[in-house]
């Protein structure tokens, strides 16, 4: 999805300016003073991967990064130096580091390009000191500082089974007709967040591409255990013209309050991605962060 994203956003700095104008209006920039902790999306082939920033973290909070052309640049060059090392997670756990082979700009060369965007946002290639033997694509966050842990109480087949039982009163709840069920993939996991002393469940249903043309559903939940059983904590169902998606990356402990942030992907059909991050607030999920939509950061003409 990333690499989509990357590919959506090289058609559409084509139709924006060359360049950000005089006239343009100030935006406000990320301060990198004291090297913040960053957030990381980590994609692509095993043997090549990618890092992409995403978010700062510090005192509590998850902040999208806002920098110019110069910014982005002085990014790179501190957080992309080759043979910096960023801690990668899964399922809320660190499982090894990747070791950043060039940066953006590291060689004098770009690393990629966007046609018409003269301030592409920096992506770095890596290397995984280790990968594991299930995975052969990587989809995967890491910060530029190790986060501080915690012992995590191993999942069940009952917490599978718990989650098979959100996605039936999903269903329900979304009124999805055993034919649409049978057009549609069902996901479901528990996943350990803190939240509770029993896993956070999450179940969507996404419907399967067709060629009619029609814009596909969803139904994305998570839920957690409360007083009177599992109850749901959030809830995605796009029904606009133009439906937004969501997807599970992984979950880790971004504000250091013990409970974990989840980190969510979303898109729009034909155009890009962005992460999403999520925090338990007064009983439900809310968004903390999300992420750029666009790899070019040019700003548009007035």
């Amino acid at each position: 999805m990333a690499v989509a994203t990357i590919l959506t956003a090289a058609v559409g700095c084509d139709k924006r300016a060359q360049g950000e104008p005089v006239d343009a209006p100030a935006r406000v920039q990320t301060s990198l003073a004291g090297k913040p902790t960053v957030l990381f999306q980590l994609f692509g082939d095993p043997a090549d991967p990618r890092l992409l920033p995403v978010a700062t973290i510090g005192h509590g909070r998850v902040a999208p990064i806002s920098l110019d052309a110069e910014g982005w640049r002085n990014f790179d060059k501190l957080y992309f130096k080759p043979g910096s090392r960023i801690t990668v997670y899964h399922d809320g756990s660190p499982i090894t580091a990747a070791v950043v082979q060039r940066g953006m700009w590291s060689d004098g060369s770009a690393l990629y390009k966007l046609p018409g965007c003269r301030a592409p946002r920096p992506m770095a290639a890596a290397r995984l000191d280790s990968v594991p033997d299930e995975m052969t694509t990587l989809d995967l966050i890491g910060t530029s500082d190790p986060l501080p842990m915690t012992a995590r109480v191993a999942l069940t087949v009952a917490d599978e089974d718990s989650a098979r039982a959100l996605a039936e009163r999903v269903a329900r709840r979304a009124a999805l007709l055993p034919a649409a069920r049978s057009e549609m993939d069902l996901s479901v996991v528990a996943i350990r967040t803190g939240v509770s002393g029993r896993p956070t469940l999450l179940a969507s249903f996404m419907e399967k591409p067709t060629s009619s043309g029609l814009r596909p559903r969803q139904v994305f939940a998570l839920a957690d255990s409360a007083a009177g059983g599992y109850a749901v904590t959030f809830y995605h169902a796009p029904r606009d013209s133009m439906p937004e998606f969501r997807r599970l990356v992984d979950h880790v402990d971004l504000t250091g309050d013990g409970v974990d942030e989840v980190v969510l992907e979303g898109w729009r059909p034909g155009s890009d991605s962005y992460p999403i991050v999520l925090k338990f607030i007064s009983g439900g999920w809310h968004e903390l962060a999300r992420g750029a939509g666009s790899w070019c950061a040019d700003l548009p003409r007035r």
